[in-house]
């Protein structure tokens, strides 16, 4: 998966509900976030500034990266 300009993506947040495990902590439930890719990385391609529709209480522009966040690419900018 490579990040281009344009493209609008999703990513999950945090999670409504953690359910613990002896082996570990899984989420359920997730919180999604919403935003535009402004601008991607030239090197890799995988990390991206995205300006997000609905972080009312963050910061509306952040970074992504498609191996450390789980992001999704709903639709593929034309820019």
């Amino acid at each position: 998966m490579v990040l281009q300009r344009g493209d609008l993506v999703r990513w999950i947040c945090d999670y409504n509900i953690y359910a613990a495990f002896d082996d570990g902590v899984v989420g359920y439930d997730p919180i999604y976030r919403h935003g535009v890719v402004v601008e991607a990385a030239h090197t890799d391609q995988q990390t991206a500034v995205v300006f997000c529709f609905n972080c009312v209480d963050e910061a509306s522009w952040t970074i992504i990266n498609i191996t450390t966040d789980e992001v999704e690419i709903l639709n593929k900018g034309s820019l």
